[in-house]
């Protein structure tokens, strides 16, 4: 894939910001040309990846404005629905080695990496690596904000760092208010800083993540167990998904646990596990929906778990903000 810097469109390219505040902006490209610059801008700016619009054929529009801060590097990006993977072949060809921490703002995206999947929802923080494969999707118009930091750097303040993979912090967790609003201050500055002011900053926001991602993700009770419990539930609730009278007294049997045990792994990770399986069989309905996989909503909602269409219907307009209808595309075939 084409930088920035190679590519032939580069005469489009706008005039970057004094260091360290750079922007880039679809809107001062004729349409054609939009989604080919972003999707440089992401591999130039974020991470190495495959980038593709989840709605082919749609006005795409996106921006990001990215502040540097010596080792970190903060980006606000606004962007219409996409699908961001990177894979196993992009890994060989284009290695990286960073750890971002994504802010949601609006909007609602889907992250896989490691087995397992978090749905940030606007307000929370996630975490991944570009050091091993991942799957974004975003569905709608989302705003996030992004901080990219070498690994070594988180390595050296987290040792845990190789299993907080896909992992939510939640508003209410330790600092993660004051995490997120200073992200968002440092995207909102006017100027560029002074050299000495960003390295400073950066080192401070640095301690201050670690801090906070150490006291939410890796506190006292949270154990390894856990997260392999999780990741095992998981499989197999992704693998009985159509099932709709799956029960969790079924699931901590197969897994040879305690009910109790079960939910409180869950909790550890931030959520409980019908939550998170009815917010999977959702997801899978809208793809089906949208990929024409299917020849009408009711076919779906059973092949995704549900017995009660209404209560199906109504879970879908809350989550997407329209009911599944409208996004029924034809059966191809």
């Amino acid at each position: 894939m084409a930088s920035l810097t190679a590519s032939p469109r580069s005469a489009f390219a706008p005039q970057p910001s004094p260091a360290p505040i750079t922007t880039f902006d679809t809107t001062v490209l004729a349409e054609k040309y939009r989604f080919s610059y972003w999707r440089d801008a992401i591999c130039a700016h974020l991470s190495p990846s495959e980038t593709v619009q989840r709605i082919p054929g749609q006005p795409f529009a996106a921006r990001l404005r990215k502040v540097a801060l010596g080792k970190v590097n903060v980006c606000d990006i606004r962007f219409s629905p996409m699908a961001n993977r990177r894979d196993a072949a992009c890994l060989r060809q284009r290695p990286d080695d960073d750890v971002f921490v994504a802010l949601m703002k609006t909007g609602t995206g889907r992250l896989v990496q490691d087995d397992r999947c978090a749905l940030p929802s606007v307000g929370d923080l996630v975490i991944y690596d570009s050091a091993r494969p991942f799957l974004w999707e975003f569905e709608q118009d989302t705003r996030m904000i992004i901080a990219r930091i070498a690994r070594r750097q988180m390595a050296a303040r987290l040792p845990d760092l190789p299993h907080l993979a896909a992992r939510v912090i939640r508003p209410g967790q330790p600092l993660a208010s004051m995490i997120a609003h200073t992200m968002t201050d440092i995207v909102e500055l006017e100027a560029p800083l002074s050299e000495s002011c960003s390295q400073r900053l950066g080192i401070s926001f640095l301690e201050l993540l670690a801090a906070s991602l150490e006291a939410s993700l890796t506190a006292p009770g949270r154990r390894v167990a856990d997260e392999d419990l999780v990741r095992q539930a998981k499989t197999f609730l992704l693998a009985h998904i159509e099932e709709p009278d799956l029960d969790l007294t079924t699931v901590a049997d197969r897994l040879g646990v305690s009910l109790r045990t079960l939910c409180r792994a869950f909790a550890a990770d931030g959520t409980t596990a019908i939550r998170w399986l009815w917010q999977q069989r959702l997801a899978l309905a809208h793809r089906l929906l949208e990929e024409g996989r299917a020849r009408n909503v009711g076919q779906v909602a059973m092949q995704c778990g549900f017995s009660d269409f209404s209560h199906f219907s109504r879970a879908f307009k809350k989550t997407y903000g329209v009911m599944p209808k409208s996004v029924l595309r034809p059966a191809a075939g």
